[in-house]
């Protein structure tokens, strides 16, 4: 017994996602156009500052001074540190053998337990 009143069936979820499309040209002319209006007098009521740019113009690199923070330093330290001691494990095995590496086995968890203690 079918009911259609009772069940729905799930429909699919879409995802659709309206693309921006940026024309410097484009919007070099419509710029250009409403400032003669302007000063023809013919404008619709819109006044547009004669120093105006495009929000979109520039943005990018203006944002780009903050990517440059911290955390760029930290992840090359942290990447130096990681390296440093793989040369150390590396020329550790060459020089005394497999027994570097119990020996890093010993030293991990008295690290951690500094490192936790402060």
């Amino acid at each position: 017994m079918n009911l259609p009143g009772l069940f729905k069936k799930a429909r699919y979820q879409r995802f659709h996602i309206e693309p921006r499309y940026y024309d410097p040209v484009k919007e070099d002319i419509e710029n250009r156009t409403s400032r003669i209006k302007a000063e023809m007098g013919l404008s619709d009521g819109e006044v547009l500052d004669p120093g105006y740019r495009s929000r979109i113009e520039g943005s990018f690199r203006k944002n780009m001074k903050h990517a440059t923070g911290g955390g760029v330093d930290q992840t090359v330290m942290l990447r130096l540190l990681i390296m440093v001691i793989l040369v150390f494990m590396i020329g550790g095995y060459v020089y005394v053998g497999k027994e570097i590496f119990y020996l890093v086995l010993l030293i991990i968890p008295f690290y951690l337990w500094k490192r936790l203690k402060k």
